[in-house]
């Protein structure tokens, strides 16, 4: 199998943008027509609803585990069903675990999502702060499968400063930036023939300083962008993501695409409906922003 992140590149050129659609299974938000009793059903026709709507216009979704561990075994079921379902339709899926342990540990992980079982992911959301050992197995794994990984580096949660932002004696930066280090050392091990490498790194949309200094510090990485949308990042802020060929990184939304249809009792059509308005104005601001960051 290729390289993830040369699929992931030809997948952006191919649709012409670099948007996730994020899946955050919640059963309490989602509209009547598609509840039944059972939470695996429920979940899985919302997302064939929404897959249907977005497969024709991003390369990837992003479906949340811990939307969907929430429910239980129905909920698990429905990650697996939903992942299928959105590689029948021809998109990547990240599957946003944020994952890892001690190595032994870690390649279990790793066996689970990134391997060809059940979840069969693409890529996958890994934490870094067990140490790079507890990585060894995912950079692996990426290797033998063709798949990718996204190493949490700078969150867009405003507390993520309180520890990645702290200042190492041993080399006078912020942790944050050893760690993108760390991810730009990995990633040489897995470098795709567009330059890019399959070991990438998630940076919040909402801390557009950091981002800019970040993508020097890693400019092989692939950047998995959330933040944008609900939390407060604009598609300027996401932009500092990219590299100036205008690739490098993809924006995540969830909560913008999936439930901004307001009124619950909404029809199948109308609701389809606004999920790909949704996405469709989240391509124009994106796309323009990237463009114009590009251009200066």
């Amino acid at each position: 199998m290729h390289p993830f992140s040369d699929r992931l590149v030809e997948a952006v050129r191919v649709k012409g943008n670099p948007c996730v659609v994020g899946l955050d299974p919640r059963i309490s938000l989602m509209p009547v027509f598609v509840k039944s009793s059972s939470a695996e059903q429920t979940i899985s026709d919302f997302h064939e609803i929404v897959l249907d709507a977005v497969a024709g216009l991003v390369p990837v979704v992003k479906p949340q585990l811990a939307f969907f561990e929430q429910y239980g075994i129905p909920g698990m079921k429905a990650f697996e069903n939903t992942v299928r379902a959105a590689r029948e339709r021809g998109l990547l899926v990240i599957a946003d675990a944020k994952r890892n342990d001690i190595s032994s540990t870690a390649e279990a992980y790793a066996t689970a999502f990134l391997s060809d079982g059940a979840f069969d992911a693409d890529a996958m959301t890994v934490a870094p702060y067990l140490g790079r050992d507890s990585l060894t197995p995912f950079v692996t794994a990426c290797k033998q499968h063709g798949k990718g990984l996204f190493v949490l580096v700078k969150t867009s949660n405003p507390g993520s400063k309180d520890f990645q932002d702290q200042i190492l004696q041993s080399t006078g930066r912020p942790l944050y930036q050893s760690i993108a280090a760390s991810v730009d050392e990995l990633g040489k091990e897995v470098l795709g023939a567009s330059g890019y490498s399959s070991i990438g790194a998630v940076v919040g949309a909402t801390f557009p300083e950091e981002a800019r200094t970040l993508r020097s510090i890693m400019p092989r990485a692939c950047i998995l962008v959330p933040g944008y949308g609900a939390q407060g990042g604009s598609a300027q802020d996401a932009a500092a993501c990219f590299n100036d060929d205008g690739l490098g990184a993809v924006v995540s939304s969830s909560r913008g695409i999936t439930y901004a249809f307001g009124n619950a009792d909404i029809s199948r059509d109308a609701f389809a409906r606004s999920v790909r308005d949704n996405t469709l104005r989240m391509i124009e601001e994106v796309t323009a922003a990237v463009k114009a960051g590009v251009a200066s």
